[in-house]
């Protein structure tokens, strides 16, 4: 009877520790459920893609990235870029007149803003390249602007800001805020 009676207070003993061990073991509903949650996962996904823009039937944008990412949740609506993105703009006769190249971006849909983010080029027709971290790219205004650190570079010359700047999409009228270093080049036409 000492053999048996010694087997049920140790068959006792491991039921009662998988007792505590399975009632320790919780998982935080919150955390479960977030990893589930189907309003997080893109509702559309694609690799090495090519996009285009039209309006009327006229193309105004091509944009080529290596992932791409349809975000719709109840909130908001956006296009996710979080391996970058090559934007190409095109004029009425399909013409280039700029380029915008970044590591990462986003397009909010409702509102027709880009953020774009992460060693951002900026090039247009006439060879003005615009450097920054990060890029708002209002599509409707067709107007482009950043409060972070932005270099300009135009020939020869050069114009950096610590405050930002904005200006069209075509950087023809570009205001910077804040110049620091650089220099700047005027050409001074003679009075006839």
């Amino acid at each position: 009877m000492g053999i048996f009676s010694g087997m049920n207070s140790y068959k006792s003993i491991i039921v009662l520790l998988g007792t505590i061990m399975l009632l320790s073991c919780k998982n935080d509903i919150k955390k479960v459920n977030a990893l589930t949650d189907r309003k997080t996962l893109p509702e559309m996904s694609g690799e090495n893609m090519e996009m285009i823009y039209s309006d009327s039937a006229r193309i105004k944008y091509k944009a080529y990235t290596p992932l791409y990412n349809k975000i719709h949740t109840g909130e908001e609506e956006y296009d996710e870029f979080p391996q970058g993105i090559h934007v190409i703009s095109y004029d009425k006769d399909g013409k280039i007149v700029g380029e915008v190249k970044s590591k990462y971006a986003k397009n909010l849909i409702k509102e027709k803003l880009w953020e774009v983010r992460n060693q951002v080029v900026v090039m247009n027709a006439e060879g003005k390249r615009l450097e920054t971290e990060l890029l708002y790219w209002d599509m409707e205004k067709e107007w482009i602007y950043s409060d972070r650190y932005s270099r300009l570079i135009d020939g020869n010359n050069i114009l950096e800001s610590s405050g930002g700047f904005e200006s069209d999409q075509n950087l023809k009228n570009p205001v910077f805020k804040n110049i620091t270093d650089g220099e700047v080049q005027f050409e001074m036409k003679p009075n006839n």
